[in-house]
């Protein structure tokens, strides 16, 4: 995840009008994260014939979506600096690799989240 978090901040950096670019690269990454928990729970409820109330997914998920944020503030958005040196370095080969990884993950999160994920009734 730093990873991906790094290669977001980056482009986000790019956009003039962005003014917080390591914020939206954390919300994005998030919003992703719950993407694929939610497309977990549809496949748990599938498989297991298990049944979920709207209102245990609407708190479960603000609830979740809390602990992420505060977790993301911890290593993510409070290390961007740390990750930064980290990863500045790579060469042109380790970042297109990591590019490629990055959409895959991107695009794999929301087909599979749509296609798997079931909205609730």
């Amino acid at each position: 995840m730093r990873y991906f978090y790094y290669r977001i901040y980056q482009q986000l950096k790019r956009v003039k009008s962005n003014d917080t670019p390591a914020f939206n690269a954390l919300l994005l990454l998030l919003v992703l994260l719950g993407f694929n928990i939610l497309t977990a729970m549809s496949v748990i409820r599938y498989f297991f014939n298990f049944e979920i109330s709207k209102n245990f997914v609407y708190s479960f998920g603000l609830v979740l979506y809390f602990i992420l944020l505060f977790i993301g503030f911890k290593t993510l958005f409070g290390k961007q600096n740390e990750i930064c040196k980290r990863y500045e370095n790579e060469t042109k080969e380790e970042r297109r690799k990591g590019t490629i990884y990055l959409l895959l993950y991107i695009v794999l999160s929301v087909v599979l989240f749509f296609i798997l994920g079931k909205p609730l009734k």
